[in-house]
């Protein structure tokens, strides 16, 4: 289990060995990018006929651990068959695959955390299946072959 803070965890990222010098001006753009246009709005869509959909703060929590294992995956994937992963640096955090979200004693330990929110008390835990956590994923169930078999990506419904 891994408390999941997307501020901190965006901070540890931006400053770590995983985005270059020339990615850290657009790094938090391009998160936020990703989190609110490519995934919230998106998975709002998608349930914008439900009679309960998740709650906007649920979304929003969990579409920046979407883009969190995204950015770990893109960092250390194989590019082709017979390639090596590549390896994620020391100071990069390695999180999940179980997100708890950040409680009360969390927030209050922080320093400048601020007022707390009661809506994180309403957060529920998220479990990912993705092949950075499970690399048989990318095997062939029937045969356990990974040579026509790859990761084609999230599913644009959201969680």
């Amino acid at each position: 289990m891994s408390v999941f803070e997307p501020k901190t965890v965006l901070t540890l990222l931006k400053h770590s060995t995983a985005v270059s010098p020339l990615e850290k001006n657009t790094f938090d753009k391009k998160w936020r990018t990703g989190v609110s246009r490519k995934r919230v709005s998106t998975w709002n869509e998608a349930r914008s006929h439900m009679n309960n959909p998740h709650p906007h703060f649920q979304l929003q929590w969990e579409s920046e651990i979407v883009e969190y294992v995204q950015f770990l995956w893109e960092k250390t994937r194989t590019w082709s068959k017979r390639g090596k992963p590549n390896k994620l640096g020391v100071n990069v955090p390695l999180l999940g695959p179980r997100f708890m979200p950040p409680s009360y004693l969390h927030i209050q330990k922080w320093s400048g955390g601020g007022a707390i929110e009661t809506k994180i008390q309403y957060l529920k835990p998220l479990n990912i299946v993705h092949p950075f956590y499970y690399p048989q994923l990318a095997w062939c169930p029937r045969c356990r072959s990974n040579e026509d078999t790859t990761w084609e990506g999230w599913t644009s419904k959201g969680p």
